[in-house]
C-alpha cells in the first residue's frame, strides 16, 4: 500500500475535500473558506457546510445542514458568487458528481425520514438542481441506508445498500439497474471503489481495517492488506483519507 500525502494551507481545520485520483482538489474549512490550488474564496457562515463537490472548473457544490424546507445544496462560481440551489435532502451520505449528474445517497435516517429525495435511498440530479431519477421509488426495492457508492464509469454509479446487501450498478443515461451476486465477505464494507473489472472494498462488520478484492464477475474474494480510519474510493482504485491539514491518497494495491 502507498499513501501520498497533500498539506493544505489553511488557518483552520478543513470540514471536507474533493479530489480526484490525482490529488486535484478542492476543499472547504469549518469557517466555509473555500480553498483549491488556483483559487480561495470566502463563503458566508451563516450555515454549516459539511460537503463539498466539484462540478466543472467554474463551478462548484457545496451542501449544508438544513432546516425544515430549506435549500441545502448551493452551487457557486469560483468568486464564490452562489448561482443557483436547491433541496438535495437530508440524511446525505455520499455525493458523486458526473459529466452532467449529481448522484446523491442517503443514510437511514434520511431513507426514514422527513419527505424529500432521500426517501429514494438513491437520487439523481441534474446541474439546474432537478431531479431525474429516485432509486427506491422507480426500481422497486428498498434501499434502507447506501453504506458506500462509487463511479463504474463515466455513466454509472455503483453502490452498496442495506438491507441486501446486494451490489448494484445504476446507468445514469437509461436509469437501467443490475443486481450482482455479491459474497458475504466484506459484509457491511463502508468504502469502495472500482477498478478494471474489480471492485476493493474497506470497513466492513469484522474487519473494520482489511481491505478486501472482488471479482465482480465472479465470487473470488481476497482479504489483503489494512487501513485504520475512513476512506473514501475516488477512481483508478484509489482512495482518499480526510486529515485535519490536507488530505491523503491511498493506493492498497500499489507496493
Amino acid at each position: 500500500m502507498t499513501e501520498q500525502l497533500f498539506i493544505i494551507d489553511a488557518d483552520v481545520k478543513l470540514r471536507d475535500v474533493d479530489t480526484d485520483s490525482y490529488g486535484n482538489y478542492i476543499a472547504i474549512t469549518e469557517k466555509n473558506e473555500i480553498i483549491a490550488p488556483f483559487f480561495r474564496t470566502q463563503l458566508p457562515e451563516n450555515y454549516l457546510s459539511f460537503r463539498v463537490r466539484r462540478l466543472t472548473d467554474s463551478l462548484f457544490l457545496v451542501l449544508s445542514i438544513p432546516t425544515k424546507g430549506e435549500h441545502n445544496a448551493l452551487i457557486y462560481d469560483c468568486e464564490g458568487k452562489l448561482q443557483l440551489s436547491f433541496f438535495a435532502g437530508t440524511g446525505i451520505e455520499e455525493v458523486l458528481v458526473f459529466k452532467d449528474k449529481i448522484v446523491f445517497t442517503y443514510f437511514d435516517e434520511g431513507v426514514f425520514g422527513d419527505d424529500g429525495p432521500n426517501l429514494e435511498g438513491l437520487a439523481v440530479f441534474n446541474f439546474r438542481g432537478e431531479m431525474l431519477y429516485g432509486f427506491n421509488s422507480n426500481a422497486n426495492w428498498l434501499i434502507a441506508d447506501c453504506y458506500c457508492a462509487c463511479k463504474l464509469d463515466q455513466n454509472t454509479v455503483l453502490f452498496y445498500p442495506y438491507t441486501d446487501f446486494q451490489v448494484i450498478s445504476l446507468n445514469l443515461k437509461t436509469f437501467a439497474w443490475k443486481q450482482y451476486e455479491t459474497p458475504a465477505d466484506f459484509r457491511g464494507a463502508h468504502s469502495m471503489v472500482y477498478n478494471c473489472g474489480q471492485v476493493i472494498l474497506h470497513g466492513t462488520y469484522e474487519n473494520k481495517t482489511n481491505f478486501f478484492l472482488w471479482n465482480i464477475a465472479g465470487k473470488e474474494v481476497t482479504k489483503f492488506g489494512t487501513f485504520d480510519g475512513g476512506l473514501k474510493g475516488l477512481e483508478e482504485g484509489k482512495f482518499m483519507t480526510l486529515k485535519s491539514n490536507g488530505f491523503s491518497i491511498i493506493n492498497p494495491l500499489e507496493e
